[in-house]
């Protein structure tokens, strides 16, 4: 879905991703503080610091995601190992987002199967496109929603417990059928 408005929201990001390019600011850099605005996430919640941090760094993290990728173009510093970092990082994010989740109270097993579900989905779309499948918009939730849902069940979970135990279920599910979806899209599109 969010993929389809990327083009749309182009006219927000290239602005913003000039204005940290004339700062002096690297792709990989921006990548980085990425990183670095996620790893205090899941301790947030571990030790119970004030809640609303968890969602304010996630979409933090998650701006930060959005901006490398337009200052690589704007740059020209698009390279193999800036994709490869970009992937391998928000994989780690998506892993200290998902464990947040246990430190709130979630229930572990589905916790875990949120998360394996989640690299699934991501592994899937790398292992396909390195198979020369084009994967982009392929499954009903791709990874920019799920971090939007994940830091809007932890935005709801300070305001309603049920309300977000109910998100998390329905994140659960959709991500199930995007991981079947992308299987079902490799096997019926892939030459043998």
């Amino acid at each position: 879905m969010l993929t389809k408005l990327r083009s749309n929201v182009k006219c927000l990001t290239t602005p913003i991703a000039k204005f940290f390019v004339s700062c002096g600011f690297t792709p990989n850099t921006i990548t980085l503080l990425g990183l670095v605005v996620a790893i205090p996430v899941p301790i947030i919640a571990y030790l119970e610091l004030p809640l609303w941090l968890i969602p304010l760094l996630i979409f933090l993290s998650a701006f930060f995601d959005a901006i490398d990728g337009e200052v690589a173009r704007i740059t020209g510093k698009v390279s193999k190992l800036g994709a490869f970092m970009d992937s391998t990082i928000d994989r780690i994010e998506d892993s200290l987002y998902i464990t947040t989740l246990i430190f709130l109270g979630f229930n572990i097993v589905l916790v875990i199967t949120l998360l394996v579900t989640s690299l699934m989905i991501s592994y899937v779309r790398a292992r396909a496109e390195g198979l020369g499948l084009k994967m982009e918009g392929v499954g009903i939730i791709e990874r920019s929603e799920r971090v939007i849902f994940l830091a809007l069940i932890t935005l709801t979970y300070i305001i309603n417990k049920l309300a977000s135990m109910i998100a998390f279920y329905v994140l659960i599910i959709l991500s199930v059928i995007t991981l079947v979806q992308r299987i079902a899209y490799v096997a019926k599109n892939v030459r043998m």
